[in-house]
């Protein structure tokens, strides 16, 4: 837990709960069907990257895993980042708010037989966000 102290309480926040968004992303069921007692050999769980609406949960991945690496690069393994018109901390705040607009977009476009994943993966998408949120915030204090 020593490297997590080289981290701010936003970006903290980004890389636990985006390891665990892109953890229910891919691997958590989002979408399940109940067939009752019928004996039918086919896949009855989706994950947020499948049908329905899997693009939303591709680009929440991405995204994510993007805000991951920015942070384990800049702070982690000190990797001079190229300077932008915008501040970093901002792109996290933005990136981490269309992560969690996606994952809502996801759930309200298919709400029918919903796994428990869409519900966890939404909860972090919104973790992602405000620990985005927190980050541009520090940056703003630091200014």
């Amino acid at each position: 837990m020593a490297v997590l102290a080289k981290l701010s309480p936003g970006e903290r926040l980004v890389l636990i709960a985006g390891v665990l968004l892109i953890a229910d992303l891919l691997f958590v069921p989002w979408h399940s069907v109940d067939l009752g007692d019928l004996e039918i050999d086919f896949d009855t769980t989706r994950t947020a990257v499948e049908s329905p609406n899997g693009g939303y949960g591709v680009a929440a991945v991405i995204l994510t895993l993007l805000m991951i690496v920015q942070i384990a690069a800049a702070k982690l393994i000190g990797a001079s980042l190229p300077s932008l018109r915008v501040p970093w901390e901002q792109l996290q705040l933005v990136a981490g708010v269309f992560v969690a607009v996606v994952l809502v977009i996801k759930l309200v476009r298919e709400t029918e037989l919903l796994g428990f994943g869409s519900y966890s993966g939404v909860l972090a998408g919104l973790l992602v966000a405000y620990g985005g949120y927190a980050i541009s915030r520090e940056g703003a204090d630091a200014a």
